[in-house]
């Protein structure tokens, strides 16, 4: 048998709190984090509670044991996440981090795309809405959108919040 350790299930769309109910019901540790968003209705706002990371939650368990059997017979799961073939692990030292950040401030706390520097991106919010280009880095400051105009041999590059673009895969 291995340590118990905690691994991320990659769930059906909309099925996360299916699955945790399920898991809550077998005695399997796990952990949804979710966040609050308002939402604009035609005639109100409503607070939603969305899950942190849509299609997926974290179980605690030894995966050598039937718990892991019971984990991938729970409605809504697709698989276990794994790499090389193998169950991945999450860091105890990211979920205590989830943890923290999401019993503190459920209100603060935002699903944010992991974009890099290089990476093309696309505008979502904002006055550049619509745009896309790179995202460069400079020295600390805030990121900078790039933009260029490849067969003139000009950029332009104006600041840019890092929660206001995605990113464009290609």
């Amino acid at each position: 048998m291995s340590a118990p350790a905690w691994y991320a299930v990659h769930v059906r769309s909309n099925q996360e709190r299916t699955t945790a109910s399920f898991l809550e019901g077998r005695g399997i540790a796990h952990f949804l984090p979710t966040y609050r968003t308002l939402s604009k209705r035609r005639d109100r706002r409503v607070v939603l509670t969305r899950p942190l990371f849509k299609g997926y939650l974290f179980v605690h368990l030894d995966i050598e044991t039937p718990e892991r059997v019971q984990v991938l017979k729970a409605p809504g799961t697709v698989r276990i996440v794994e790499f090389g073939g193998r169950a991945a692990p999450v860091p105890e030292e990211i979920i205590h981090s989830l943890e923290i950040l999401v019993g503190e401030g459920p209100d603060d706390v935002r699903p944010h795309p992991l974009v890099r520097e290089g990476q093309r991106v696309s505008v979502l919010d904002g006055p550049f809405a619509g745009a896309s280009g790179k995202i460069v880095s400079t020295g600390g400051r805030k990121p900078k959108l790039v933009v260029e105009v490849e067969f003139l041999g000009r950029a332009v590059a104006v600041p840019i919040a890092p929660d206001q673009v995605e990113p464009i895969f290609e």
